[in-house]
């Protein structure tokens, strides 16, 4: 059970690095297009939020309707992947755990790709992030691929889709 406890908060700091890659703010102005340099910006603050274990300093740049996806491979239980899907306060309880229980944290990604739309109204962003997490005195290492979805929303970046789906792991 600890070690799909494990799996499962390696999946939520996942999403973390997947939200440091995506959003943004502007202080005292509204976006009406999103740029690069937006959808880049945030990553120290939520850096720096991952880092304080400051739920908010997280969840802030996910749209209150957002859809977080995430996909665990099996385990010695399981022969079929297993799938959840998070509402915006449901990964504010989990990352709320994970913080409660995480001593040790690293990630770096690679293969980083930013898409903006033509209207520059809305972009996507796909990432492989590599993170090495201590929970419950055991460490484990993932390998995972995200996919998200930033909007202007009330003249905010806000993400509205996130789907994480860890690739590889080792304990």
């Amino acid at each position: 059970m600890k070690e799909h406890s494990l799996t499962i908060g390696a999946a939520f700091l996942l999403i973390l690095v997947c939200i440091a890659y995506l959003a943004c703010k502007k202080p005292s102005s509204e976006y009406t297009e999103i740029t690069e340099n937006d959808v880049l910006a945030i990553m120290n603050e939520v850096e720096k939020a991952t880092l304080t274990k400051d739920i908010d300093g997280v969840i802030r740049h996910l749209a209150p309707f957002v859809v977080i996806n995430v996909t665990l491979p099996p385990n010695d239980s399981t022969f079929l992947p297993q799938q959840s899907q998070l509402s915006r306060d449901q990964y504010a309880a989990e990352l709320k755990t994970v913080f409660a229980h995480l001593t040790y944290h690293e990630y770096r990604r690679e293969n980083d790709t930013i898409t903006i739309s033509d209207d520059k109204r809305s972009a996507r962003t796909e990432t492989d992030v590599v993170e090495v997490i201590t929970m419950y005195g055991k460490q484990i290492r993932t390998t995972t691929h995200e996919i998200s979805v930033l909007e202007i929303i009330d003249g905010k970046i806000l993400v509205t889709s996130i789907d994480a789906v860890i690739t590889g792991k080792e304990s």
